[in-house]
């Protein structure tokens, strides 16, 4: 996905996985000397902004962009900074709207003019009093307007009606490239217009996404575009606008298939353009054929998740600003980062981290590792950078079959079962009964126990959820484990046209041998076993399931159109949730199987793992313990608990604080009592469900709820896994049985020989 700046041009990859494995080879010292990398310093200043919409360098200065605590047409301001820092000045001649009529801010764009001047766009809603009529009357109104050092407007070009008058949708920005001409990027496309406002051509979002608009460092203008290449997959790049065709030229290719968030900025003096994938700032210089790494984000410890400028001031100092302000955690905060020799500034050790999809809670895990141990620190590889998921896990795996293994590695999509038979991972149990601070007793040990491969345990992490399925006790009855012939039999009591679950027959399949892998595989052994019975009944089991799964969702439960709930239970509102939309008290009966297991199962929400050929491995685990460590009420309070911890002391709290009720009070704070003097519960918060009216509301869980939770915890004794090898091969061959054309004994051997092929050339 490809956005500029704060236009949000979002694209969601969903991507195919494959899985390469080579042999563990010797690795390279990490020698640093002679290496150039940049290092951070942050620059205090002090302003009157309380917001920061955006920002530009030019010449010495830094700019930015947004709004004080001033109401009206004052509060929205542009101040000047020194890199240095200190007291910003604000530009004494920049004001917004106009002195007749009223104008509403609604955003605003700054850039650096090839001239020496700034580029301001304003977009605004302009509001005046229509006398005929007796009213007030508003219109939204673009306007570019060129300013000199001290914000005083040396040009102006203003549009009404310019969404209509284009058809494309939204207008988001507008941007003069190096001739002067201007160029509006709206939601559906982009135009060159004319002093008029009238598009001298327009080009269509059809066959691309609607990117935003990129001020090359030669004065081009360029557009950001991504192009679906098949399902889920996107080759994003920088096209040119060609002014004499009208269309779309040559560009730059940014990356295909990555599932990274990909933001571009303006280029400078300095470079073309800059581009960031993930938390890799890359550069593309004139005259390059591909663009260059300058920095990881994260490994200097900067959040780029609100990245606004890129640019740089001088030869080896580039200035990063982040934060817009809408929050504490998101303050507006500059940085400059000056190119050094490595060898000069690396005081602690380092250890490294692979990672093909880096989440929110394990980043935030290294950000406060690095920003606080003296003696280590996590340098990260985000390997989406280099593509989809296919591609990602192909380069992580040749560069372990190069020697390169990761001291660390975030295990999403990692076959784990695969990857420790192979000897790649190491059993965390004797640092966690090592630990001082940490025991098996402080933690949710049902978690790690169901984690556990041969009583080895390889993965861990902060948080865990719950999978299940969920039906009306008074339909399924009161119990946690069944068969298929019991599920049929209880959907008999519904109505006729009821479904069992969401499920395809595909679908329903994955899910059943996720739960339970160690019946049908052994990677220790390098066996395999699709013949049994139990796998042949499973199959018939499935085959009875449509071809295309009902999309029902909540609305189809909620009808009774669809009798069991998939759940993904993740905190103590989900009782409430379940009895809202089954209509009557939940069972957790999980996935039915043959075998008389509980058809439900755990797993961690994000977690990592330690390799088997760490450099380092107490410091290694000087970070991973710190996902187990207690996080306190204030983080629980904070939200920043959407899942179960498996800190157990956390985990109680989190329990006493959702099970803790609120009431309604007065605006004195006193609290409102009914007739009988009693408090007056007050719902935490609803939930609305795509086609349903009524809402439903939350309030404190109940003891019953916390018994109910704790009895299918208690249960569970599997750990959902994924394989993005071994699986597809399984639900393919499957197909020909689903469709007729083969028997069950011809399908289950076809499984055999392929899947056993596989296991084979894995281990």
């Amino acid at each position: 996905m490809i956005r500029k700046k704060n236009c949000l041009t979002a694209f969601l990859f969903a991507l195919a996985a494959v899985m390469l494995l080579a042999a563990c080879g010797g690795r390279e010292e990490d020698v640093l000397t002679g290496q150039t990398v940049y290092v951070p310093a942050n620059i205090a200043f002090t302003s009157e902004l309380q917001t920061v919409s955006d920002g530009c360098v030019m010449g010495d200065a830094i700019y930015l962009l947004g709004r004080t605590g001033d109401t009206g047409n004052n509060s929205y301001r542009i101040i000047r900074l020194s890199p240095e820092g200190g007291e910003a000045e604000m530009l004494p001649d920049y004001q917004t709207g106009t002195d007749d009529l009223y104008s509403f801010f609604l955003f605003g764009t700054l850039r650096a003019g090839p001239d020496g001047t700034l580029w301001a766009m304003e977009r605004l809603m302009r509001q005046s009093y229509d006398e005929d009529a007796q009213k007030y009357v508003q219109e939204e109104v673009h306007v570019l307007r060129r300013l000199d050092e001290n914000g005083k407007e040396l040009a102006r070009l203003e549009y009404t009606g310019l969404e209509e008058k284009l058809g494309l949708g939204t207008v988001f920005d507008l941007l003069a490239d190096g001739d002067g001409d201007v160029f509006a990027q709206a939601s559906e496309g982009i135009a060159l217009l004319d002093e008029a406002g009238e598009a001298r051509f327009t080009i269509g979002a059809e066959d691309w996404y609607s990117g935003s608009l990129v001020l090359l460092g030669d004065g081009r203008m360029g557009m950001t575009h991504a192009v679906m290449d098949k399902p889920g997959e996107f080759t994003g790049s920088l096209r040119m606008i060609d002014k004499e065709t009208g269309e779309l030229g040559e560009g730059y290719q940014l990356a295909s298939g990555t599932s990274s968030l990909i933001s571009v900025y303006d280029g400078d003096a300095g470079a073309l353009f800059y581009y960031r994938i993930g938390d890799t700032l890359r550069v593309w210089r004139e005259g390059a054929e591909e663009s260059e790494q300058v920095v990881n984000l994260l490994d200097i410890g900067i959040e780029s998740y609100t990245l606004n400028i890129v640019a740089f001031l001088d030869e080896g100092r580039l200035v990063i600003q982040t934060g817009i302000g809408y929050s504490d955690t998101d303050r507006p905060s500059l940085d400059i980062l000056t190119a050094t020799d490595a060898g000069l500034v690396q005081d602690k050790k380092v250890l490294t981290y692979a990672t093909i999809q880096l989440v929110g809670s394990q980043r935030s895990a290294i950000m406060a590792f690095n920003k606080s141990n003296p003696d280590y620190h996590i340098s990260v590889t985000d390997y989406s950078q280099y593509g989809g998921r296919e591609a990602a896990m192909t380069r992580l795996a040749t560069e372990i079959g190069a020697g390169k293994m990761p001291d660390i590695i975030d295990l999403y999509a990692i076959p784990v079962s695969r990857w420790a038979a192979n000897g790649l991972l190491e059993d965390l149990w004797p640092y966690i009964d090592g630990d001082p601070e940490i025991s098996r007793e402080a933690l949710m040990d049902r978690v790690f126990q169901a984690s556990e491969i041969n009583g080895k345990l390889y993965q861990i992490g902060p948080y865990f959820s719950i999978d299940t399925l969920t039906g009306a006790k008074s339909v399924v009855g009161d119990r946690m484990t069944w068969t298929g012939a019991d599920m049929w039999k209880a959907l008999e009591a519904m109505p006729e046209d009821c479904v069992p679950t969401s499920d395809s027959r595909t679908s329903m399949l994955a899910r059943l041998i996720e739960l339970d892998w160690s019946r049908f595989v052994d990677w220790e052994a390098g066996t395999c076993d699709f013949t049994c019975q139990e796998f042949k009944s499973l199959l018939e089991f499935c085959a009875d399931f449509p071809a295309d799964a009902p999309r029902l969702g909540e609305k189809g439960v909620y009808e009774e159109r669809q009798m069991l709930l998939s759940m993904v239970v993740t905190g103590f509102e989900f009782p409430q949730r379940a009895r809202f939309l089954l209509g009557g008290d939940p069972a957790y009966v999980g996935y039915p199987n043959e075998w008389g297991k509980v058809g439900s199962s755990v797993s961690f929400v994000s977690s990592a793992a330690m390799s088997s050929a760490c450099k380092d491995k107490e410091g290694a685990w000087t970070f991973l313990r710190t996902l187990l460590l207690p996080h306190g009420e204030a983080e629980i309070k904070s939200g920043a608990y959407a899942y179960f911890p498996v800190n157990r002391a956390d985990f109680q709290k989190a329990a006493e604080l959702a099970m803790t009720p609120a009431y309604l009070t007065y605006r004195d704070g006193s609290y409102e009592l009914d007739d009988n003097g009693e408090k007056i519960e007050t719902s935490s918060h609803g939930e609305l469900f795509e086609g349903i009216a009524q809402e439903c509301m939350y309030y404190a869980a109940t003891q019953e709820d916390y018994d109910q939770l704790m009895a299918l915890y208690n249960a569970i004794d599997t750990y959902s896994r994924w394989d993005p090898g071994l699986e597809p091969i399984i639900t393919e061959a499957a197909g020909a049985y689903f469709a007729g054309d083969k028997s069950l004994d011809e399908t289950a051997e076809l499984i055999q020989n392929r899947a056993s092929l596989y296991v084979n050339e894995q281990t």
